[in-house]
């Protein structure tokens, strides 16, 4: 089966990450594993742009796409990991072995948002998170996995996650279609993928 990551913008400044990255992972192993990269601080960058110059949604949605793509690039030149655009991408690596891929989601989501029936709006209400959600609908996975710098107290449902400030606004809206979300703390001392079988 296929297993979403999205991984908190805010670990990329976490000393160790590859490692830890590596002991999540291994809680899939023998999974297909896609991995989605946050945006953290690169993003706040077209955040203040966006505020400065007063930019419209629609222009600070796709520079803050684009600086997922930076992300993403930090992490192929730490684990040396693949990245792919498309499902066929995706397959093709994963016929020759079980490594985990990168995702490219400003290519995969220009191709995918000319088909899909599913929205994905395009304001600061969506993040990585509802990204991730979106992508795991899509491509579909059978989990969703939230790599991030906190752990989540239970139980919470999904609304009150977002207004927690855990998870973004607009994630409750397009995670109700996700069979299985799980919850990591790369953080923290002992790593653990644990589920979160909250309901919206």
């Amino acid at each position: 089966m296929t297993v979403v990551f999205k991984l908190g913008g805010s670990l990329l400044s976490l000393p160790g990450l590859a490692n830890q990255l590596h002991l999540a992972m291994n809680q899939r192993h023998g999974e297909k594993c896609l991995v989605l990269t946050g945006g953290g601080a690169t993003t706040d960058v077209v955040r203040n742009w966006s505020q400065t110059h007063q930019l419209t949604e629609e222009a600070a949605h796709w520079l803050a796409i684009s600086s997922l793509d930076l992300n993403r690039q930090l992490l192929a030149d730490l684990l040396s990991w693949k990245t792919v655009a498309t499902r066929s991408q995706a397959n093709n690596y994963w016929n020759r072995e079980a490594s985990p891929l990168l995702l490219d989601f400003g290519r995969f989501v220009r191709e995918e948002e000319q088909t899909s029936v599913l929205p994905l709006p395009h304001h600061w209400d969506v993040t990585s998170d509802s990204l991730a959600a979106w992508t795991a609908c899509l491509w579909p996975a059978a989990e969703l996995v939230l790599l991030k710098s906190i752990s989540l107290p239970q139980p919470l449902t999904l609304h009150e996650a977002a207004d927690g400030g855990y998870v973004d606004p607009y994630f409750p809206h397009v995670a109700t279609g996700l069979q299985k979300i799980s919850w990591c703390n790369l953080r923290a001392s002992t790593i653990r993928i644990e589920p979160w079988c909250a309901s919206a």
